[in-house]
């Protein structure tokens, strides 16, 4: 036998016939089943040989339909492992289809693709024509194995990539905890209206093609609602640059807002283009005539503005205007030509496609002292030249006397406004900074006063004006330094009261609430001053201020005896019938009965001045006088006598 004999060298035919190595379609699909069948020449060589032969084996499995076995646990099915290795042993090739078996997704859905129309929104930070970017998306959607590809719709010239932005792969969904296991976007997820968030993006599904929705109401049981399309929103941003790209790229029948070259327009004429006649009455009438106008643009009320000078022309022939402006020798500023180049000028500063032309200036809205407004530029119309008085003159307008063209300045008063003393340092240092110096000099003292005031202290023993009790039997020392007009509080320790004495304010000059400085005329005994916030009563003063007040009567007034002496003088009879009705006409009395006598007698003296016509009558200071004391100083000769 040819098969039998050995591969040596002598044992071989020369040519030996070789089988065929073309292959056949071994796998066809016969009443809706798939069929596996052996190659042609599989067939024919299984033919010539035997299968006992070692290593021969039939290529495919007989076609036969066995139970459908659903339990792994069923030895006796196809799908056991018994089974499964009985059909390896015999080279059998065991098919997983049966009649009552669905088909396999990859085959059921083959090259089945749902296609869905999305779109997201894109916040845009950095520009001042738009705020949101919308960007269209093409979601796909394959139904055989679940898998999703994005691609962006192409927006022409919109400067930004497009193409594919997801590809071809399985979605996890966004999970809410980091612990929460992940799934897959299905269909039922790409409902119309739906918010799908891929990748940190969020896509809103608008709408679907008519095969996808016929697949999703057959298939998947969505009703009409959930296949309904929704609109787009509205792109400002895209339909602007879209109708910038029409009115650029030439399409018929588009508003351009540019007017044709008059030489452009002639040779179109002329290679037959019909072209309008309408303002052609205007130009041979007044040809190339213009109105010349000279205005001012006053700026000054805005930041860096100033007066500039231009001159207007009004061209006759079609209505337009054109302003130049007027340079000044060494004036600063560039030499531009233009500040208007020659069209019409609307009324109301704002250019639009279709406008009436009583919207626009004519020369009948020109005068002197009138205004234009050149796209806000409020303009005053000051001069003409000869041939726009004669064309006014001609039309029975006569115009006003030319107005100066140097408009007044403003002068603007500036006042120096000094900051508030903020505590550091004293408050003339403070001032002598604000003096625009940069090396300001120390404040100028009065050396005169220091030197006549040297040592000068008013001492006063005060109380803390308050409405907390524990503040009732707080004392204090105030100190007035007669040198330079600086106060100092001091506050005497007390034992067991719970308050620590000590300094209670450094030496400093202070202020009224008005902002006055303390002078040595507010100390005196039964005044409050007001002192950072604490109100002080001044209770009585030491013998050495007594003395300095008594001494200096100018700056004291309330320690002038002699002012005092003429209201008193004059209420002598009602201090006797005082003294008659109280104290039959003998005895004593102290401070209190001194107070009490001048006021029931009607004389109102304060404190101070009590104080002042004690000293006169208790000058060995024993505490009390005789009645006799006080009515021999209120006499003419008592008084006198103490001079």
């Amino acid at each position: 036998d040819y098969v039998s004999l050995p591969a040596l060298p002598g044992f071989r035919r020369s040519n030996p016939r070789r089988p065929s190595s073309a292959k056949d379609q071994s796998l066809s699909f016969v009443n809706g089943y798939m069929m596996v069948r052996p190659s042609t020449s599989a067939r024919s060589y299984s033919r010539q040989t035997d299968h006992s032969v070692v290593g021969s084996r039939p290529l495919t499995a007989p076609v036969g339909f066995s139970k459908e076995v659903l339990d792994p646990t069923d030895v006796s099915g196809r799908y056991s492992f018994r089974r499964k290795k009985m059909e390896r042993e015999k080279g059998n090739i065991a098919l997983p289809f049966c009649p009552s078996s669905p088909l396999p997704a990859f085959l059921e859905h083959d090259r089945r693709v749902l296609l869905f129309n999305a779109y997201y929104e894109e916040d845009v930070l950095q520009s001042a024509i738009e705020k949101k970017r919308v960007h269209p998306c093409e979601v796909y959607f394959f139904v055989e194995d679940g898998t999703i590809e994005i691609i962006q719709t192409k927006q022409e010239n919109s400067g930004v990539p497009h193409g594919v932005y997801l590809r071809r792969s399985k979605v996890i969904k966004p999970r809410k905890t980091r612990y929460e296991p992940g799934c897959y976007y299905e269909i039922d997820d790409l409902k119309i209206g739906n918010d799908v968030i891929i990748y940190s993006r969020k896509f809103r599904i608008a709408s679907c093609n008519e095969s996808t929705k016929r697949y999703v109401v057959e298939h998947c049981g969505w009703n009409d609602e959930e296949v309904r399309s929704h609109p787009l929103p509205r792109d400002q941003f895209a339909e602007v640059n879209k109708a910038k790209m029409r009115r650029e790229s030439g399409v018929p029948g588009v508003e351009r807002n540019r007017k044709m070259h008059e030489l452009k327009q002639v040779m179109e004429s002329m290679l037959g283009k019909e072209t309008s006649i309408t303002d052609r009455g205007m130009f041979l009438e007044n040809g190339t005539d213009a109105l010349c106008f000279q205005v001012v643009w006053d700026d000054r009320q805005r930041l860096y503005g100033d007066i500039q000078y231009f001159r207007l022309f009004y061209y006759l022939a079609d209505d337009t205007i054109e302003i130049l402006r007027t340079h000044n020798k060494n004036d600063g500023r560039h030499s531009f030509t233009k500040l208007l180049k020659r069209s019409k000028l609307p009324k109301n500063g704002k250019l639009s496609t279709v406008s009436d032309p009583s919207d626009n200036y004519l020369w009948q809205d020109l005068k002197i002292g009138g205004t234009v407004n050149v796209f806000n530029r409020v303009m005053i119309i000051a001069r003409c030249d000869a041939f726009t008085r004669q064309h006014y003159l001609s039309k029975g307008i006569v115009l006003k006397e030319d107005m100066p063209l140097m408009v007044p300045e403003k002068k603007v008063e500036l006042k120096r406004v000094i900051p508030p003393y903020n505590g550091f340092g004293s408050e003339e240092d403070s001032l002598r900074s604000c003096m625009g110096s940069l090396n300001p000099p120390p404040p100028k003292k009065d050396l005169q006063k220091m030197r006549d005031k040297n040592g000068l202290i008013l001492c006063f023993n005060a109380q803390l004006v308050s409405d907390k009790p524990y503040d009732a039997d707080r004392r204090f020392v105030i100190q007035f330094f007669m040198e330079d007009d600086t106060i100092a509080i001091r506050e005497p320790p007390v034992q067991n009261s719970g308050i620590m004495g000590g300094s209670f304010l450094r030496r400093q000059s202070m202020k009224h609430a008005d902002g006055t400085a303390y002078a040595a005329k507010d100390m005196y005994v039964g005044n409050i001053v007001d002192i950072v916030g604490h109100k002080f009563l001044l209770l009585n003063a030491d013998e050495c201020t007594y003395r300095i007040m008594e001494c200096d009567d100018r700056t004291f007034p309330f320690s002038n005896y002699t002012r005092l002496h003429e209201p008193l003088a004059s209420k002598i009879e009602d201090i006797k019938k005082y003294f008659i009705a109280n104290y039959d006409g003998n005895g004593e009395l102290d401070l209190e009965g001194l107070a009490k006598c001048c006021d029931s007698i009607g004389l109102e003296f304060n404190k101070q001045e009590l104080i002042t016509v004690w000293r006169q009558t208790d000058r060995k200071g024993k505490g009390r006088i005789a009645f006799k004391k006080l009515l021999n100083l209120a006499s003419e000769e008592g008084f006198s006598t103490q001079r």
